[in-house]
């Protein structure tokens, strides 16, 4: 017979695993509440997935952070037409490629609508290694890019971009606390998140929701900052070995929901 939760938090952490483990693969939640007792939930947060579009946020710090060093500015305009186009959705593939974009624009671009072209200019031009070594710095040892985006032979040999919920938890609250250059320029852009509608639809109009979601064939995840009357939240919610997405994209909704009747609704 299952133990009864003792406390609200218990309580939450079992209401959130029930909402995952029925989906079957591997599934993962870090939470952390910044408000009251500051609560925090922990499901396999520690166990290593694919990062798929969630790699972008390591990206976007590292921009900024050389932005601050002086080493380009966000204004700095770049020709992209020598990028190779890389699908999987976004804007930049569907734009004359003599476009020039500023670096502010690629982020934005990257982050929003999750543009892989985007993503892979802003990789080379910082340099994956740099990336890395930014991570390691700020000992998040599971969060490591391995391959561009979209190139699936690299994942099939096994180079994949990697996370924990834990580390990426980290990360966005890292950013919403203000440690990292561009922080609040990065939040806000991911406060104009166009994807997951329906995490969205699912929230009422009082929630205020930053995210960047990530996906592969067999994957889907989010990852978020979530406020209103009552509190504010950061959340990481992971699924890998997913035969069904859309069903995993529904679990993600419902969690991130009830994350936001625990801690943040009035």
């Amino acid at each position: 017979m299952a133990e009864t939760p003792t406390t609200p938090t218990d309580a939450l952490a079992q209401t959130l695993d029930d909402i995952l483990l029925p989906l079957g693969g591997h599934t993962a939640l870090a939470a952390q509440c910044f408000t009251g007792e500051k609560a925090a939930v922990r499901l396999r947060a520690d166990e290593v997935f694919p990062a798929a579009s969630l790699a972008k946020l390591p990206i976007a710090i590292e921009l900024m952070r050389r932005i601050d060093l002086g080493q380009f500015a966000r204004e700095e305009r770049f020709d992209t037409s020598d990028e190779p186009r890389a699908g999987g959705g976004g804007v930049l593939d569907y734009l004359d490629p003599a476009t020039t974009l500023t670096l502010d624009d690629l982020c934005t671009l990257m982050l929003i609508v999750s543009d892989n072209t985007a993503a892979n200019f802003l990789l080379g031009l910082l340099g994956m290694g740099e990336i890395n070594e930014t991570m390691s710095r700020l000992k998040l040892t599971h969060t490591h890019l391995a391959r561009r985006f979209m190139d699936m032979e690299a994942r099939a040999s096994h180079r994949d971009n990697v996370t924990t919920a834990g580390e990426m938890l980290t990360l966005l609250t890292l950013v919403r606390g203000g440690a990292f250059p561009g922080g609040r320029r990065i939040a806000a852009m991911l406060a104009s998140q166009q994807l997951f509608d329906e995490l969205v639809d699912q929230l009422p109009s009082t929630a205020q929701l930053a995210h960047k979601s990530g996906s592969l064939d067999d994957t889907y995840s989010d990852a978020g900052s979530l406020s209103g009357p009552g509190g504010a939240c950061a959340y990481v919610i992971l699924t890998t070995e997913q035969g069904n997405i859309p069903a995993a994209r529904a679990a993600i909704c419902s969690a991130v929901r009830a994350l936001w009747d625990a801690w943040c609704a009035e």
